[in-house]
């Protein structure tokens, strides 16, 4: 009895309503049974409130245009969703092309550089596309720029020498199956890169006659790059080209830089506090050039055909550990104190490396260490070399001394193996040095510490 009085209510507050409204007709209560639905003969009503079937569903008709029906299975029929509403796909994930080019994809900050019209096909110029892509990145906060497989040709080089770019990762898909390659005269990566990652890339500089990365970074990972066809260098940072300030918390991590003209890493003094760690580095001048500090050089492969495999142009805390340095054509190592200073404390230790087949260049004339202050008024000091294995066996190579040194004091070279490792009757050469210990290495051992 309720619910017919309930049902009964309605139906006269809906005739009423829209007799009032539109002067039509009451309709008539139905006194003989209770209806469970509003006929259909009686749904044209000019309020616009639509009237149920049989099984309390909306008439379709009654549904205005813009709005969507559904399916027998309760789906919205997408012919009927306006045209700037993503679909679903089965899995109830979006479809990337329904989204505006500028939101980023996947459900996280990843724009892809085909989105914004890179084609990746080896000759057309993909800068300005890249660059779309990392402006709508950098709008986002940061993210990163995915790059396809695919070869993406460069009119000019991607960075910002100004601002700079902040939390943007450039990332190729696969492993070196992705390349950035040159067009004309300029690096693939320029500028300063803050919290920036580029990773997984290969880098082709194309013989164009410019380094492949020439940039200011901090806190900044170059990681799983392959570098080809450089000139002067292949990596060069901090150098003071794009800002004065220094960078720290860095990584150059698991690159190959391929052997070429000049030299494999350049740092200058504002690289400091980062890592150089498990690359392989060839080169025709120095595999590493290395200023400033604090710096660690751990787990290299430091060989190709080098002048040297580091130099050293005025330290500070720096620590060479577990690499293999092969190959050089004169010195592996030389640290030069610089010019302008007085005194000199760079506290170097070169630790558990492997040295092989050294002084190429003309043999029995180089020594694998060396180490020169400015002046006996003006001596470096501070170096440990402890542990390491010196070792010739190529035709041609040759080291005179494991070390020679001038204008330096507190040398200390202490369980290394270098029974091959020198051609001179003593392994050590002190010039105008003092405070120096050779002691407790295989095959030769001076003990000198005056």
């Amino acid at each position: 009895m309720v619910t017919e009085i309930i049902i009964a209510a309605e139906l006269t507050r809906r005739a009423l309503f829209t007799g009032a409204m539109s002067g039509a007709a009451v309709p008539a209560l139905h006194t003989d049974a209770t209806p469970t639905f509003i006929p259909e003969s009686e749904k044209a009503q000019a309020n616009g409130v639509a009237s149920l079937d049989a099984n309390a569903h909306v008439y379709v008709n009654q549904i205005p245009p813009g709005f969507a029906t559904l399916d027998a299975n309760g789906q919205v029929y997408q012919s009927q969703l306006p045209p700037m509403v993503a679909t679903l796909d089965s899995n109830g994930h979006i479809f990337e092309s329904q989204l505006p080019a500028d939101v980023a994809k996947h459900d996280e900050l990843v724009f892809n550089v085909r989105d914004y019209g890179a084609l990746g096909d080896g000759t057309t110029d993909d800068l300005a596309a890249i660059n779309a892509a990392i402006a709508a990145a950098t709008a986002h906060g940061g993210g990163t720029v995915w790059f396809p497989v695919g070869v993406y040709l460069l009119s000019g080089a991607i960075g910002n020498t100004t601002a700079g770019l902040t939390s943007i990762t450039l990332e190729g898909a696969g492993s070196q199956v992705t390349t950035l390659k040159a067009s004309t005269n300029a690096p693939i990566l320029t500028g300063i890169w803050y919290s920036c990652a580029v990773v997984n890339l290969v880098l082709d500089a194309n013989g164009k006659g410019s380094p492949c990365i020439s940039v200011h970074v901090d806190k900044t990972r170059l990681e799983r790059l392959l570098l080809l066809n450089w000139n002067i260098y292949g990596i060069n940072v901090n150098d003071g080209t794009f800002s004065d300030n220094g960078g720290l918390l860095n990584f150059i991590d698991r690159c190959n830089i391929q052997q070429n003209t000049g030299t494999g890493i350049y740092t200058g003094y504002r690289f400091y506090d980062s890592w150089i760690v498990n690359n392989n580095v060839g080169a025709s001048d120095a595999d590493l050039s290395i200023e400033g500090g604090p710096v660690r050089i751990l787990g290299n492969h430091l060989d190709g055909s080098p002048t040297y495999n580091i130099v050293f142009r005025g330290n500070k805390r720096v620590l060479v550990s577990d690499n293999i340095l092969e190959g050089s054509r004169k010195q592996s190592i030389v640290y030069t104190m610089p010019a302008w200073l007085s005194s000199d404390k760079p506290q170097i230790q070169i630790i558990g490396n492997m040295f092989s087949n050294g002084g190429k260049l003309a043999q029995n004339t180089y020594p694998a260490i060396s180490i020169t202050g400015v002046s006996s008024a003006a001596r470096t000091e501070g170096f440990t070399v402890t542990g390491n294995t010196f070792a010739c066996d190529d035709v041609g190579a040759g080291w005179t001394y494991v070390i020679e040194a001038q204008f330096a004091r507190t040398i200390a070279a202490v369980g290394n193996q270098w029974k091959e490792g020198h051609m001179a009757t003593q392994p050590c050469h002190f010039l105008t040095c003092s405070n120096t210990e050779v002691v407790g290495n295989h095959a030769d051992n001076v003990v000198k510490t005056t």
